[in-house]
């Protein structure tokens, strides 16, 4: 199994209860509409740096750092994610 294939079968929808110990421990980086997350997780674990600071620069993928949305319903499966130790990579669904 190639790491592509390994990632996207690890895809799983989250709720913030999910969530919420990883955001504590800095470690929640949402990945924008126009990217795919087994894009950025390649990316990420290729070390791919210069691609990564693009898409930083860009806030096409960011570090999550307001929550009160998510908070409001904490068991609403609201988004995608995939690990990507040390990070939580989230793509929001609705």
């Amino acid at each position: 199994m190639s790491l592509k294939e390994k990632f996207e079968s690890e895809i799983e929808k989250c709720d913030w209860d999910m969530l919420k110990p990883h955001h504590e421990r800095g470690a929640v980086f949402i990945v924008g509409e126009s990217l795919e997350l087994v894009t950025v997780a390649m990316a990420l674990a290729e070390d791919n740096v210069s691609q990564v600071k693009i898409w930083l620069d860009n806030k096409d993928f960011y570090k999550l750092e307001e929550t009160s949305e998510f908070e409001k319903e904490p068991f609403r499966k609201f988004a995608h994610f995939l690990i990507v130790q040390p990070y939580v990579l989230v793509k929001i669904i609705d």
